[in-house]
């Protein structure tokens, strides 16, 4: 018989807590330290997968429990929802875990034993923060448990002073996050601290319209500074995610993010009241008007970056700004509205948890990828790469994996969310003429999120350049390193050619959650003649008198794709032409070489300067040279 998922939990806590005490002992012999956080890290993937599962999965409800650390009395809360993040955090620790063994020879001058100590610490935190049941003693807990061990993995090369002012700032902005946070609750009358989520609930029924405002107000200013919503993550996410070393990154955005999209759903769609002073159609009108801001402004000042892991930094809050979008379209359309409003609401609702997953996958995989390059070249400056699709060949084949997944081509992951996202918000135009124009604005954000990703995979992999730049011999990165990005490229294919099975499994964990305000029009989704989950799609019916295909099959879309190639081909052996081989032409230039080389200041110029106004430009610093993060 299965433990109850509360039990569970705190076995799959246990062995990080002995990793973070083992590990360090053993941090002089640096690869054993690594096995031994694996093993550990492994062993608590393992259980929290299998508590995710029964939070998911199970027919039980969902299930609540009380740990005592001496005085204070946490509680704990695992339910479907909060299931979904427990196992993507699950998932992508014990793959960082693993890419951490070999990558960090890469610093043969920094010691181990924080690195050893900081991160299951701060994977314990992340499953704290998306488990406890209240917004005080527990939650402050987990939030100082995940915040304090990040800072000293981002300023892990401590030497470099950048890195410290970068962590230094990293530090201060979560701690204010926290204040936020903690601050909101007493805006509640009678709220006492220490009370858990169902309690507060039953007091915010009865506050006045002006408390409700400054809960809601400091719920968006703290877990939105976490995820990195426009303008707060520029504050803090660009300096902390591309200097921290590439595993940490890829938790840092694949994952950590998360925490503050979780807080932001959590307390805006259970912790609301059936009525009274509340707003949701406002709250939620605030909430698309930010994941739209952010989407683009973030999407922008990443193609403007020179540096690899600050355009994914970039990247990233962009596509926070995704799930920020669809969230407050879902909160908007399912408050105060009609029947198909509702199933609309619900649509959106399961695109944004949908990109939730996907961007886990697919951001790790980049960050794990620049990570690869790194460690090959001691080079993340796109101006000095080049040409390693020939060097690196595997490496190059998951990097366009993940390039095109994060821009949202068919038939891979990006696809499919941000499709549905789209056509939720384009569907909703009966009700809510701000959902088109913002949902347009999304669907143009994602050509230039095309653009920001031909950039990086082009001037990585395919350009001329890094036979000049880099000193070092280039070669493939060791198995260690691959086999992660091998089983998140598996992944990325798995969640783009299989939509259903993720749609399906989001829903089943909606519906084992309770208080979820779109519980209601959740539980009638089971009627074929009104949402419809299958290979072929998504399918709404009773949408403006018809039926409507919400998510596109991206087996369908690969097929047309086919079939549009093969025609091609046609076409052009149609006519009896034959290919001629001749030498690139250079502009007039006789020969191709460092300075005759395509420069990123020249790509997308135009687009550059289009949207200078939306800022993320920095000043070149001169190259450092050596190993480590330093270019």
């Amino acid at each position: 018989m299965a433990p109850d998922p509360v039990n569970g939990l705190m076995m799959g806590l246990a062995p990080l807590v002995a990793s973070a005490f083992v590990s360090p002992l053993l941090a002089r012999r640096r690869r054993l330290a690594g096995s031994v956080n694996l093993l550990l890290t492994l062993a608590a993937a393992t259980l929290l997968l299998r508590t995710s599962w029964e939070a998911v999965f199970g027919a039980a409800a969902p299930e609540t429990g009380k740990v005592h650390l001496g005085p204070l009395i946490v509680p704990f809360l695992v339910d479907g929802f909060s299931g979904i993040f427990v196992a993507i955090i699950a998932f992508m620790a014990s793959l960082s875990a693993l890419y951490s063994i070999q990558y960090l020879e890469h610093y043969p001058e920094y010691g181990l034993r924080a690195y050893y100590l900081c991160l299951p610490l701060f994977v314990m935190g992340m499953v704290g923060v998306v488990t406890v049941d209240d917004l005080s003693v527990g939650f402050t807990l987990a939030w100082q448990v995940m915040t304090i061990a990040s800072y000293f993995l981002i300023r892990f090369e401590y030497r470099r002073r950048e890195n410290v002012r970068s962590a230094v700032k990293y530090l201060v902005l979560m701690e204010l996050a926290w204040l936020s946070v903690v601050a909101g609750t007493y805006c509640i009358p009678g709220y006492g601290f220490g009370e858990a989520m169902h309690v507060l609930v039953q007091r915010i029924a009865s506050a006045p319209a002006p408390a409700l405002a400054a809960f809601y107000g400091l719920m968006l200013a703290g877990f939105g500074m976490k995820a990195g919503v426009f303008p707060l993550g520029q504050l803090w996410l660009p300096d902390a995610h591309s200097v921290a070393p590439s595993p940490i990154s890829a938790l840092l955005s694949g994952v950590m993010i998360k925490t503050g999209i979780y807080g932001l759903l959590r307390t805006f769609f259970f912790a609301v009241p059936a009525g009274g002073a509340w707003d949701g159609r406002l709250w939620g009108a605030i909430l698309a008007y930010v994941g739209a801001a952010t989407l683009f402004i973030g999407t922008v000042q990443s193609v403007k970056q020179s540096d690899a892991k600050r355009l994914l930094a970039y990247s990233s809050i962009g596509q926070i700004g995704y799930i920020v979008f669809a969230a407050g379209a879902a909160l908007l359309l399912g408050t105060k509205a009609g029947g198909q409003m509702h199933l609309l609401a619900a649509l959106a609702l399961l695109g944004a948890l949908y990109h939730v997953l996907n961007h886990a996958v697919f951001k790790g995989l980049l960050f794990l990828t620049s990570g690869s390059v790194l460690y090959a070249t001691s080079v993340k400056d796109l101006n000095r790469l080049g040409g390693l699709i020939n060097l690196m060949p595997a490496s190059a084949v998951m990097a366009a994996v993940a390039s095109l997944s994060i821009s949202g081509m068919p038939p891979l992951s990006g696809f499919n969310s941000k499709w549905t996202i789209v056509s939720s918000s384009l569907l909703a135009g009966e009700d809510s003429l701000l959902l088109v124009i913002l949902g347009i604005v999304a669907l143009f954000t994602s050509t230039v999120t095309l653009a920001c990703y031909v950039k990086f995979f082009g001037m990585t992999f395919t350009s001329a350049g890094s036979e000049w730049t880099v000193a070092s011999k280039v070669r493939e990165v060791p198995f260690t390193m691959l086999a992660p990005k091998i089983i998140l490229t598996a992944v990325c294919l798995l969640q783009g050619l299989l939509p259903f099975l993720m749609f399906g499994a989001i829903l089943t964990a909606l519906r084992n959650s309770e208080g979820l305000s779109l519980a209601g029009p959740l539980s009638s989704l089971t009627s074929v003649d009104v949402l419809t989950i299958s290979p072929l799609g998504i399918r709404l019916g009773g949408i403006h008198g018809g039926s409507w295909e919400a998510a596109a099959s991206p087996l369908i879309v690969l097929v047309v794709i086919g079939l549009a190639l093969l025609a091609g081909l046609a076409l052009r052996k149609s006519a009896g032409s034959r290919e001629v081989a001749a030498p690139t032409w250079l502009c007039g230039y006789q020969t191709l070489n460092n300075s005759t080389r395509y420069a990123d200041r020249n790509m997308f110029a135009p687009l550059k300067r289009l949207f200078r106004w939306a800022g993320g430009e920095r000043s070149p610093r001169p190259p450092a040279h050596g190993t480590g993060e330093r270019s």
